[in-house]
């Protein structure tokens, strides 16, 4: 018996849809990796490698039955600081879902500018 991990198609066509370079973000517990979307105001978050890998392991260790992922608030919190570091601090995250574990993307929406008089 074969015991894997697989993100739907749907999730990997959409994970492709992200532009390099990737931005890395110092939280306190980790420095994630924040991908912006070529088109849509949406932003991919992951914890770093080195979690992503730990992960990885611990999941394989378990055959996937242990929840050792990093909680969606934390990855959140990273995109709302990439959000904050590249100028759009205004900007707030309206939704998120995990893409494939550790994954999430996360959608925002920026305050409209006012005409000026």
């Amino acid at each position: 018996m074969s015991v894997s991990s697989c993100a739907t198609t749907e999730s990997l066509s959409r994970m492709n849809t992200y532009k390099f370079p990737v931005h890395h973000v110092k939280m306190a517990d980790d420095t994630y990796r924040v991908y912006e979307h070529k088109t849509d105001n949406s932003l991919m978050v992951a914890p770093s490698l080195g979690t992503t890998m730990a992960i990885g392991a611990a999941q394989g260790a378990t055959l996937g039955l242990a929840d050792t992922m990093t909680p969606e608030k934390r990855l959140e919190a990273a995109a709302q600081q990439h959000l904050a570091n590249t100028g759009r601090g205004g900007c707030k995250i309206t939704r998120g879902y995990l893409l494939q574990k550790p994954l999430f993307e996360f959608w925002f929406e920026c305050p409209a500018l006012e005409p000026k008089v």
